[in-house]
């Protein structure tokens, strides 16, 4: 529409955690056998396409202003890159039918022009929808791209969620629009977020109902599309402007409108949400922090304040901090970046604001409101949209307790490297594979470890530090 995570304790025997999945890796078949996967630094969320043909480059860790993008929208997009970074496609759902220039909805290719059958004007999605395009890539096959659409409150929301196909391997290796409008949902409103499964290599596609307080989440896998599971929970939602957000290990979701602001826990293995709370304020874009100590939300009036959550906190909604006073436009969406920085967009304006530190708390988080100039581009009111552990390239899980740094795991070839923060420097460091085996164990006398594991077999682990004082926990899978 326009204008405690539980960390296992330590013992002497060998337990079994019960840890959700947090890594992120891209499966490759070669000569009939599965290899090690390039593993969750990966570069596919590094190239953004969006609002009236803005764009950036994060494959420097610096976002680089793009000037060569064609797609216009209000507020839906999507980008997908390939594994180094590389542009693959963007789109923008499909087409407002009353606006111009805004009435076009296509898929474009690397070479910013329309791919053969990419234009949406039929697809039943709407570029006016807050979060209306989400591109999943297939579990089961690497060239072939689920775009996942929404309609808009403009059209009365008529066409629901749908989704295209793309495939890679046509028209030269720039892709083919393979089938469009393929109808699963009707009577949704403008939210979807992409949430990897427990398993870490399927995806949910999350929506909310229109004027009815349901969640609805598809199971994107090799097979197909499965579903919906349906969550019945919170107060009713109406066609109102607004974001959803999921935190990087995929236990967290915030749901965000003109009335509402509800945080929620979310099951990546089975779709389903439990435990509520409503944070009381009327927002419209939301983000979670790299780390999953903190959550943003910005007000959709007024100042357009936005506030920080510490998800730590014994009171949550007590825990909350006015970060900025904001800007003066309107329709604001935060989005988590591949550089572990939280970006901001306000209504037609020539630059997105930037949280530079979202793991901070308070005013350290360092809130520019002119934080990315976009060169004469507006963002309009929409940012890309990713899988969640897509948008960043480590592994991130809270730990139990408020000043206990994030673990970071991030997989390399043959080695894993884990870090820490300086409060965990010195420690016992232990990997345990999920049914409780231990494979390493040694004492961790500084903030990070290089740990070999070509011999560890497929499967998730679960990493752990613990020190006199605190212990903190990660995870990771290896596919072979």
């Amino acid at each position: 529409m326009l204008h405690a995570y539980t960390v296992p304790s330590t013992t002497t025997t060998c337990p079994t955690p019960s840890v959700p999945v947090r890594a992120r890796w891209h499966i490759l078949f070669l000569a009939g056998v599965w290899a090690m996967a390039i593993p969750a630094a990966a570069q596919e969320a590094n190239t953004w396409y969006f609002g009236a043909r803005a764009g950036l480059d994060f494959n420097s860790g610096t976002p680089v202003t793009l000037l060569d993008g064609m797609m216009m929208s209000y507020e839906a997009s999507g980008s997908i890159s390939d594994a180094n970074g590389e542009l693959l496609f963007y789109t923008n759902a499909g087409r407002v039918m009353t606006s111009v220039p805004y009435r076009y909805g296509n898929v474009y290719d690397s070479n910013h022009n329309v791919m053969p059958n990419g234009d949406l004007e039929l697809s039943g999605g709407c570029n006016s929808a807050k979060q209306g395009a989400l591109i999943v890539q297939d579990p089961g096959n690497t060239d072939h791209y689920y775009i996942f659409t929404l309609d808009c409150a403009e059209h009365g929301v008529v066409g629901g969620l749908r989704y295209c196909e793309v495939d890679m391997t046509l028209n030269g290796g720039l892709g083919d629009v393979t089938s469009i409008a393929n109808p699963l949902l009707s009577d949704v409103t403008e939210s979807m977020i992409g949430i990897r499964h427990a398993n870490g290599f399927d995806v949910w596609v999350l929506v909310h109902g229109l004027d009815n307080s349901d969640y609805h989440a598809f199971l994107v896998t090799a097979a197909g599309i499965t579903g919906p599971v349906t969550t019945t929970i919170g107060p009713m939602v109406d066609d109102q402007p607004g974001d959803m957000a999921v935190n990087l290990t995929s236990t967290k979701v915030h749901y965000s409108s003109t009335n509402n602001s509800i945080l929620l826990d979310f099951d990546p293995s089975t779709g389903v949400l439990s435990n509520l709370l409503d944070l009381d304020r009327n927002v419209v874009g939301c983000a979670f922090a790299p780390g999953g100590q903190y959550l943003y939300t910005c007000e959709f009036l007024g100042t357009k304040r936005i506030f920080q959550y510490d998800l730590l906190a014994a009171d949550i909604l007590a825990s909350e901090q006015i970060i900025t006073a904001g800007g003066n436009a309107g329709q604001p969406s935060l989005r988590l970046a591949p550089n572990g920085k939280i970006y901001v967009a306000h209504w037609e304006q020539d630059h997105l604001g930037v949280i530079n530190n979202p793991d901070a708390q308070g005013l350290a988080a360092d809130y520019q409101y002119q934080g990315v100039a976009l060169l004469g581009r507006n963002c309009n009111a929409g940012l890309p949209e990713f899988v969640n552990d897509l948008l960043i390239p480590f592994t991130a899980a809270i730990a139990d307790a408020p000043s206990v740094p994030t673990i970071q795991c991030m997989v390399t070839g043959d080695e894993l490297l884990i870090r820490f923060g300086a409060d965990m420097a010195q420690g016992r460091l232990s990997i345990f594979r999920s049914d409780g085996t231990l494979m390493h164990e040694d004492g961790m006398r500084s903030g990070q470890a290089t740990i070999p594991i070509a011999w560890f077999a497929a499967g998730h682990y679960v990493v752990r530090l613990t020190t006199n004082e605190h212990s903190a926990t990660g995870a990771f899978y290896i596919v072979r």
